[in-house]
């Protein structure tokens, strides 16, 4: 009875962080516009909703504070409440070193290259996905950069989404009893359904199986937590670089080389947890 209550809370998580995700997007716009109409009419109302749209940071912001409110507190009380916090620290830093961080920002760049070959794929096979997922890049202020960006693309994201799969979810999945690869690929597919667009979902389930291992590997929520962070970084500022700076044939080349590059860095994140470990 009680390895299926945690599947059902597992369930719940999800559920729950899809309705509230949505509504807290819906019920914003809503607010903002009525109050802009309240304030100056219908140009007003109809210059609250051009602020969202030009300020899709400040948006999204508010949308991860409303949702990580309640997920932060559902993991604080199902996981740390009964340890203690300084208890719960110390466990989820005893694998990590700082050797840590530099075998995760190598393995954030390859991982980042190796999605190049996703939306390759995607883009051959899928033409007018790529098409609506592009659209959705330009509109999503991801090269707006500022601190509001920063705080919208590299803090509030990581610490969300890995609190709701990486951390509720997988562990309630384990605490289930389902091995660690059932649990990995379940968090790993939500995670995917999470960004409700099919190119992104694909490439963001692939992360999010790797994340996984990340927390599994190192016992740990904050490693996966920095992993995200980086890859989000990468996926902006560093690609942005590297297509502005580096050679079309250097580009290529990082991409071709990603996948046996990808192979040997995990082997090196398991030695290194491994280390940890001792």
């Amino acid at each position: 009875m009680k390895k299926s209550r945690n599947y059902v809370l597992a369930g719940i998580v999800f559920v729950l962080t899809m309705v509230i995700i949505n509504a807290s997007a819906i019920i914003l716009s809503i607010l903002t516009v009525f109050a802009g109409t309240v304030m100056q009419g219908v140009q007003g109302g109809y210059d609250a909703a051009q602020f969202l749209m030009e300020n899709s940071n400040f948006y999204s912001c508010l949308i991860y504070v409303i949702t990580g409110s309640v997920f932060l507190l559902w993991y604080y009380f199902a996981f740390i409440d009964r340890k203690g916090l300084s208890v719960y620290m110390k466990e989820q830093t005893r694998r990590i070193r700082p050797a840590t961080f530099g075998w995760l920002l190598l393995l954030t760049l390859a991982v980042q290259h190796a999605v190049s070959l996703i939306l390759t794929a995607v883009a051959l096979l899928l033409p007018s996905s790529m098409e609506t997922y592009n659209e959705m890049i330009e509109m999503s202020g991801v090269s707006d950069y500022s601190l509001l960006w920063a705080v919208a693309t590299m803090l509030l994201p990581p610490i969300v989404e890995e609190t709701i799969f990486r951390g509720l979810i997988y562990q309630y999945l384990r605490r289930a009893g389902a091995a660690f690869l059932v649990a990995d690929l379940v968090q790993a597919v939500l995670f995917g359904i999470f960004h409700m667009n099919l190119v992104q979902g694909i490439y963001a389930a692939c992360l999010g199986f790797l994340l996984g291992y990340l927390a599994y590997r190192y016992d740990s929520i904050l490693v996966p937590m920095a992993m995200h962070a980086m890859f989000n970084l990468c996926g902006t500022v560093v690609s942005e670089l590297e297509n502005r700076f580096f050679p079309d044939a250097l580009v290529g080349l990082l991409v071709l080389i990603s996948i046996p590059v990808l192979v040997v860095l995990l082997r090196m994140i398991y030695l290194d947890s491994q280390e940890g470990k001792r």
